[in-house]
């Protein structure tokens, strides 16, 4: 990425990233606050340590830094560690919903996150789980929320969406473990009778070769069921410009960025309960969580059958979007940040 020019001090920022070249939550993190970053007039370097391999003249780009930032600690820890690779600059981390999560007790993760300048988190929640084992680095934790990054350029999916008049069901997801994609798929399947021309779309990188295996198996037996897998972001406007509502399944989410575009493109939610997902949406108000799948149906039928309140939730979701989650204000918070550790 090129920086833009700026007749005061430009920062240039070493940002490691685990991916930035596949489909992934954190190849959208990552781009996104990149591309603010190179807005506001800083100079990145860019580091995909699952995805790239290391050389010395990438150890000379990000040493040519003046500050660091981590994306996702508990996975650049480990390649840290493995690397044997000592961090020579100051450093921000940010941290998604697995750090939080799962692993937020690993000890090569405690160093690294002891000695970083300061800690971002998605929510309020996410700050109170790094503040109750690590109480020591209250200090640090500030809570930044996501925004929405939408690529300026759109392309039409390189592959065909179902056809029929729907309902259409979109559960963005990458298919592991945490997504727990056919959590509501027997409440789905039953409203087949409903809707007989209901179809439902998995959209995701396949990053469990097991439950790969199970949606196949699932796909063959019913025709209203796609599994399409992952598709680059530009793609994604039309997708969810096919989509009539967006699900998401997971058992723990950070901030779901699928959630934030579907309500920025104005299609309605229904969303598992969690932290994550309670944190983007205001149930009855811009989407439904629902706590239990025999709930599901009802908030389904409900969202299905009353156009003013599928409006309403279109519109709220736009809105909320537009007002609180703005690039703007996101890299407003890390150039403070920044400021502060340079200084």
């Amino acid at each position: 990425m090129n920086p833009i020019s700026n007749p005061k001090k430009v920062n240039k920022i070493g940002f490691w990233t685990p991916y930035l070249h596949s489909n992934r939550g954190n190849t959208t993190t990552a781009r996104r606050i990149a591309a603010g970053l190179c807005d506001e007039g800083y100079q990145v370097e860019m580091f995909a340590f699952e995805e790239e391999k290391w050389s010395d003249q990438d150890l000379k780009r990000m040493e040519s830094c003046d500050l660091y930032h981590i994306l996702h600690f508990s996975r650049f820890s480990s390649w840290m560690d493995s690397k044997d690779i000592k961090l020579t600059k100051p450093y921000v981390i940010t941290s998604g919903g697995t750090d939080v999560n799962e692993q937020m007790e690993d000890p090569i993760s405690r160093r690294l996150l002891a000695e970083a300048e300061a800690i971002t988190v998605f929510t309020d929640e996410a700050a109170q789980k790094v503040m109750s084992v690590y109480p020591e680095l209250e200090q640090k934790v500030h809570v930044i929320p996501q925004s929405v990054y939408i690529p300026k350029r759109h392309e039409e999916p390189d592959v065909d969406l179902p056809e029929g008049k729907g309902p259409h069901l979109l559960l963005p997801a990458g298919l592991r473990e945490v997504k727990d994609v056919f959590h509501i798929m027997d409440r789905i399947a039953g409203l087949k009778e409903m809707y007989p021309d209901l179809q439902f779309m998995i959209v995701g990188e396949a990053l469990d070769l097991e439950i790969l295996g199970q949606v196949k198996k699932f796909e063959q037996k019913n025709e209203w069921f796609h599994y399409i897998g992952s598709l680059p972001l530009e793609q994604m406007a039309y997708v969810y410009q096919w989509a009539d509502m967006i699900l998401n399944t997971s058992i723990s989410e950070g901030q779901p960025i699928a959630l934030m575009e579907a309500m920025y493109h104005g299609v309605p939610v229904i969303a598992r309960s969690n932290a994550g997902n309670e944190s983007l949406i205001r149930h009855g108000e811009n989407g439904f969580i629902y706590k239990e799948p025999d709930s599901f149906d009802e908030m389904f039928i409900r969202l299905m059958e009353n156009r003013s309140l599928y409006d309403q939730f279109a519109n709220n979701g736009r809105s909320m979007m537009n007002r609180e989650f703005s690039i703007q204000k996101e890299i407003q918070h890390f150039k403070e940040i920044y400021q502060q550790i340079t200084r």
